[in-house]
């Protein structure tokens, strides 16, 4: 029993130090400038007034003079002093929110078509090279997979003017088109993977009932592919979802600009010298990652046990 409790210990101290950034970001981001420089680990001054006010009829806040300096406090009753301390409170986020949403609709727009041209493509092209019979099929399969082995840095510039000549600077499809090409490989390799596994008896059996090859990879193939449809998916948002540097260098228009690049761009602004306010940004970009994480974990492991990295 002993052991066994060394371990949880020990994994709970692993624990607490892997989120202490998170929960030292979001501490931060609920506090003012003022109050950073005061006490950069301290709690926001608003949450530990309210908690103090529990059950009292006036709430302490501060006064503020017309430079938002602070030059006293005063009490009033608990109702509004509990809507002022609120709105300090998460002030900083509806700040960063402003400056934030077009750049976080931007990397919905591109994560979520790039997800379904990735899942489209990578599946028929995935299908064709397990069941098609053709060829030459091997050897341009295994030459597809050697392009995993070329760094992505190597083919920035040639990509790059690729997409100038193609007039692509400047809009979504910059992002989308390159995207949807460069996931295909990982794609078609796990899907390939996964459709090679599947008991030919089942195929055999849908076309004695006159299932062609559409059929069989609408009705048969993809409702057996979710858990690897899921790995796929997830490890595209994510990817896209972090990618700075050819959003960067390809949109020059703010306009376009997507989660990771607009962060850059905010660092670069006035908004800079606010630090609560970008504290806040980087958790308002991180929520959607989080929200992927709570319901995608369970499908994500369930595909990688399934076989989907099977050699």
């Amino acid at each position: 029993m002993k052991p066994q409790v060394a371990i949880h210990v020990a994994l709970i101290a692993i624990l607490a130090l892997t989120l202490l950034p998170f929960v030292f970001l979001v501490d931060n981001s609920l506090r003012t400038n003022s109050e950073l420089n005061h006490s950069f680990f301290g709690l926001p001054k608003a949450l530990t007034r309210m908690a103090a006010a529990l059950g009292k009829p006036t709430v302490e806040i501060d006064r503020e003079d017309a430079k938002g300096r602070i030059v006293g406090s005063q009490s009033v009753p608990a109702v509004e002093g509990e809507r002022v301390l609120s709105g300090k409170l998460f002030q900083s986020y509806s700040y960063a929110w402003e400056i934030l949403r077009g750049y976080t609709v931007n990397t919905l727009l591109v994560s979520l078509v790039t997800v379904l041209g990735v899942l489209t493509l990578g599946s028929s092209a995935a299908y064709v090279f397990s069941r098609y019979r053709f060829p030459g099929r091997n050897a341009l399969f295994l030459g597809v997979l050697s392009l995993m082995m070329i760094p992505g840095v190597l083919t920035l510039v040639p990509s790059f003017m690729l997409v100038k000549k193609l007039g692509l600077l400047n809009s979504y499809w910059v992002l989308i088109l390159p995207y949807i090409a460069g996931g295909q490989i990982f794609a078609l390799f796990l899907f390939k993977s996964f459709f090679d596994g599947l008991p030919n008896e089942l195929f055999e059996s849908a076309r004695i009932d006159g299932a062609g090859h559409f059929a069989l990879y609408w009705r048969l193939v993809l409702p057996l592919s979710k858990q690897v449809l899921a790995v796929v998916a997830v490890v595209n948002v994510l990817g896209t979802w972090n990618n700075f540097l050819w959003p960067f260098i390809t949109n020059s228009d703010t306009k376009y600009h997507v989660v990771a690049s607009g962060l850059y761009l905010m660092g670069q602004s006035q908004l800079s010298s606010n630090y609560a306010a970008m504290y806040a940004a980087y958790v308002l970009s991180s929520v959607p990652l989080l929200v992927l994480f709570v319901y995608a974990t369970k499908p994500f492991i369930a595909g990688v046990t399934s076989g989907a990295f099977k050699a």
